[in-house]
């Protein structure tokens, strides 16, 4: 019997034998006689070629897959009935079907309309996503002239606590620089090239670039913020710098450091002697050491502890104290680790041992690299105790780092010698 001659007798089959393929093909409806609901999986009884008899369970799933699964045991092929039940109703929910929602009915409206326009119903989170970044609260109000964007950001800086009195010098200094260097342009004017122009036409080191990029990008990223909103995007964020190559640590010989010891115990009697010990012994940043102060210095479990308002890092770290650094702690007991004036005084000790910026007088004057203490007294350490872990924690560092740059750098007769520089009223300390 064909589907067409199926439809013109009103949907009733001329036999029960033609039934089953036209259920199977889903052409004849699913209640029986008596209006009851028939189920779309049901269980028939079967006889085996044994001669034993099991419970089949068929149907067809929505797939169009035909099941035909035995079962020895009437309550296993109930659990497997309704099993298949279960998925074919929550497998793929009809159009008409009540569904839970929040939705207000304004809302529903409003999401049946948009998905209409939409070739792909994912499409949606993509266009609530590009709204979000390029159109919501992307509204500039009046922009002002850099100048004064540039004076309320330092007015920001000085009220805010949470910026470090380093970060906001730093931040101040570097965009300045850009004010000074550039025209005087509206905020939500300046784009990527403008930024990218700036920096291509400073005589300064990939790193130094680097750095007043990250400057630049603070400072119109606080532009962006609420309640400013001063312009749509931060034209630093997708600006790279290339570093290059990072250069080796810059360290001073084994000579260098006794002289500077020494000309430190010199100069204005020793004014600057702990300043210079906690660098170059304790490897402290300059920055670390105007910090310190002998409410951090536990002479008696040989420790000092930099709070993390103390560190680059923001972390606070405890340093060991070695029997070097406590001789020259001890010879100075008392004394401020960070004077006033300390930067005129310091220029002094590094002319005596050959660094500085040259003049006519001092032409031989070597460049003063910035950390150079601190890089001279992280390799001396390494090569003391030979731990990554160890120097890493000792001085605020990765392990990474440790292994990049400090292995190897000084002999083991070097370091036995430095750190057997003790000051002069001290000295034959172990």
């Amino acid at each position: 019997m064909k589907l067409n001659d199926f439809q013109m007798t009103g949907g009733q089959p001329e036999s029960g034998q033609q039934i089953e393929p036209l259920r199977r093909l889903g052409r004849i409806p699913t209640t029986g006689t008596n209006g009851t609901r028939r189920q779309r999986f049901r269980i028939l009884d079967f006889v085996n070629a044994s001669g034993t008899k099991s419970y089949r369970v068929q149907g067809m799933t929505r797939a169009g897959d035909y099941i035909r699964r035995n079962f020895t045991d009437l309550k296993s092929a109930q659990c497997c009935q309704l099993e298949l039940e279960t998925e074919w109703l929550t497998r793929q929910p009809q159009a008409t079907d009540i569904r839970a929602t929040k939705l207000s009915e304004t809302q529903l409206r409003i999401a049946e309309a948009a998905f209409v326009r939409l070739d792909d119903d994912e499409e949606m989170t993509l266009a609530v996503n590009f709204w979000i970044q390029h159109g919501r609260n992307k509204i500039v109000v009046e922009s002002p002239r850099l100048d004064q964007a540039i004076e309320s950001f330092q007015n920001w800086m000085q009220a805010t606590p949470s910026l470090r009195e380093l970060s906001k010098r730093n931040l101040t200094a570097r965009v300045r620089v850009f004010a000074n260097s550039v025209p005087n342009a509206r905020v939500k004017d300046i784009d990527r090239d403008f930024i990218e122009e700036y920096l291509s036409k400073r005589n300064l080191s990939p790193i130094s670039k680097d750095n007043d990029r990250r400057a630049l990008s603070r400072f119109f990223s606080w532009c962006v913020e609420r309640p400013r909103c001063w312009t749509c995007t931060n034209p630093c964020r997708d600006i790279r710098v290339e570093k290059g190559e990072l250069a080796p640590p810059t360290i001073l010989s084994l000579e260098e450091c006794k002289k500077l010891m020494a000309q430190a115990e010199r100069h204005e009697k020793g004014r600057l002697a702990l300043y210079a010990a906690v660098t170059l012994f304790c490897g402290l940043r300059p920055f670390e050491a105007a910090r310190l102060t002998w409410q951090q210095v536990n002479l008696a479990d040989g420790e000092i502890r930099l709070e993390g308002n103390m560190t680059k890092t923001g972390r606070p770290r405890v340093i060991s104290i070695g029997p070097t650094l406590r001789a020259w702690l001890e010879a100075y007991k008392g004394k401020d680790f960070f004077p006033s004036n300390w930067r005129k005084d310091f220029d002094v000790i590094k002319a005596a041992i050959g660094y500085g910026t040259p003049t006519k007088e001092r032409p031989d004057l070597k460049p003063w690299t910035p950390d150079l203490l601190r890089h001279t007294a992280i390799s001396h350490f390494f090569r003391q105790c030979g731990s990554y872990g160890q120097t890493a924690e000792q001085f605020g560092n990765s392990e990474a780092i440790i292994k990049r740059f400090y292995q190897g750098r000084v002999s083991s007769e070097d370091t036995k010698a430095f750190f057997s520089i003790m000051p002069s009223s001290k000295k034959g300390v172990k």
